[in-house]
C-alpha cells in the first residue's frame, strides 16, 4: 500500500495496528491504543521501533529521515501518530 495524498488519522491509526499486529507479531497488540506507551505497554524495544519505522516508510511511502527520529515521538501511539500526521 502506497502512501495516499494524506491519509486521515484514523487510517494511519489503523495502519500502524496492521503493521504491529501482523508484520512484527507483537504479543501485546490488544493493548493497542492511541494512550499505549510503546515501552512499557506494548513491550516494545528499540529494535522493533527501528522496524515498525522501516514499515513505514516501504508499506506506506514515509520518508523518515534519521535526524528526524526523536524519542519522545515515539513514547507513545499518540505521539507517534502526532509525528506521522506532520511527516504528510
Amino acid at each position: 500500500m502506497k502512501m495516499k495524498e494524506c491519509l486521515s488519522r484514523e487510517e494511519l491509526y489503523h495502519a500502524v495496528y496492521d503493521i504491529l499486529k501482523h508484520k512484527l507479531n507483537i504479543p501485546t497488540w490488544k493493548s493497542f491504543q492511541e494512550n499505549a506507551r510503546l515501552n512499557e505497554d506494548l513491550y516494545m524495544d528499540s529494535i522493533m521501533i527501528l522496524q515498525l519505522i522501516l514499515h513505514l516508510e516501504l508499506d506506506l511511502g514515509f520518508n523518515i529521515p534519521d535526524n528526524m527520529l526523536v524519542p519522545k515521538d515515539f513514547h507513545t501511539v499518540k505521539s507517534l501518530l502526532d509525528f506521522l500526521e506532520g511527516q504528510t
